[in-house]
């Protein structure tokens, strides 16, 4: 069978893992529970932290395994972990929870886009392929924000339910996978092999270390929003049962923007389009600390935008530039770094909430961001201009 129906069967995948139908309530319904704010992004960080412990032993795994074995045991993880959810109420218990979640999912992230990159059919963009993929996953959590709006009102528990049963849907279709060929690993020990791929993603080229430093910050600079902003929503006095349609309409936006992120990147060029996406969370979080209303809360599609532009442009920057033999690796040492740099930002601005307000956190974290682009985007947009090549060019191997 070719690898290359792996594509199709990948895009339902993405829909379904990120068919988080409690998510887009999961702040008030922790409250809810007796949960601080600070317990709240607390948990979120100690789900990144425990993911950081697994991803590299579990992305070498992949790379030993196979790409399908890996992604099957982490859909059999995460389906366990989901069950547990009902019956968590307290924060220790949330906490094994997100532990048990945080395995699953380390299991699977970096085996999947390993899978994908290395199913692509010759002929075909790499660029159109992953922007197809990550448009399925935006989509289904904007599914799944409309279902929370629906849910929500019936009760949280339907809402957790629906996520019990949803939660298994990526193990089954992870069952249908074919293992694409690649590159075998040269017989040496463990610690050479990982050693070869630390050279890969930091020594080998300075122009691939920072692609992946970036990657990295400007992921955060995205994500770091997504427990405040129903927090800013609640305070506002959203009513709960528009945060699911605003959650799914932003999502929608990502997805519509990782789909044509490769025309924008062609149409802006490479540096501009490097500034564009780590200006636009700067520009959210100003917004959301100083801005009226109303403004703060349209202001949230920047964060989307810039996300689906990331999501895409430096995922093939980044994978386009690693051997197929490490590439399982090299992409959960990225998750590695991103669930290593969430932690201190979420139990630092879950702090900053409780005691200074969200105004607060919000100018810290535009302030932080504002020296990750000046440190970590001028120089590589310097090396780029350097070595006078496209940021991206578009091969048509896999």
């Amino acid at each position: 069978m070719l690898p290359s129906r792996n594509i199709p069967i990948a895009c339902a995948r993405s829909f379904f893992v990120m068919f988080l139908v409690v998510v887009p309530v999961l702040v008030p319904y922790w409250r809810s529970l007796g949960l601080s704010m600070r317990e709240v992004i607390e948990l979120q960080a100690i789900f990144g932290l425990a993911v950081a412990i697994f991803e590299a032993p579990t992305g070498y795994v992949a790379d030993i395994w196979g790409r399908k074995a890996s992604v099957v045991l982490g859909g059999l993880i995460s389906g366990l972990g989901f069950s547990l959810l009902p019956f968590a109420t307290t924060y220790w218990e949330l906490l094994l929870f997100e532990v048990g979640l945080a395995l699953g999912c380390s299991l699977s992230s970096g085996a999947i886009d390993a899978l994908i990159y290395e199913s692509i059919p010759a002929g075909r963009s790499r660029k159109q392929v992953i922007g197809a993929v990550g448009q399925w996953s935006l989509v289904g959590e904007a599914a799944a924000a409309l279902a929370a709006s629906g849910l929500v009102l019936w009760s949280f528990s339907a809402v957790v339910w629906a996520q019990v049963v949803v939660g298994w849907v990526p193990f089954v279709l992870a069952l249908f996978f074919v293992e694409p060929p690649r590159e075998p690993m040269v017989e040496s020990s463990h610690r050479e092999r990982f050693m070869e791929v630390m050279r890969e993603v930091f020594t080998k080229d300075s122009l691939t270390r920072l692609v992946f430093v970036n990657y990295v910050a400007w992921a955060l600079s995205t994500f770091s929003a997504v427990w405040l902003l129903q927090e800013y929503w609640r305070q506002v006095g959203l009513p709960l049962g528009y945060f699911g349609l605003l959650w799914g309409a932003l999502h929608l936006v990502a997805a519509v923007v990782s789909r044509i992120a490769h025309r924008i990147e062609s149409m802006l060029g490479a540096q501009r389009t490097l500034t564009v996406i780590a200006c636009l969370p700067i520009a959210a979080y100003l917004l959301m600390a100083w801005a009226p209303t109303g403004v703060g809360v349209a202001s949230g599609v920047l964060f989307y935008v810039s996300r689906g532009l990331t999501m895409v442009v430096y995922q093939d920057a980044f994978n386009w530039r690693i051997r197929s033999t490490f590439r399982a690796t090299a992409n959960s040492l990225q998750s590695l770094g991103f669930r290593l740099g969430f932690a201190p930002i979420g139990f630092v601005v879950g702090s900053v909430v409780d005691v200074r307000g969200l105004p607060a956190a919000f100018s810290l974290l535009a302030a932080g961001f504002s020296l990750c682009g000046v440190l970590l985007l001028r120089p590589m947009i310097r090396r780029i201009d350097e070595l006078h090549v496209e940021y991206i060019p578009e091969p048509t191997e896999a």
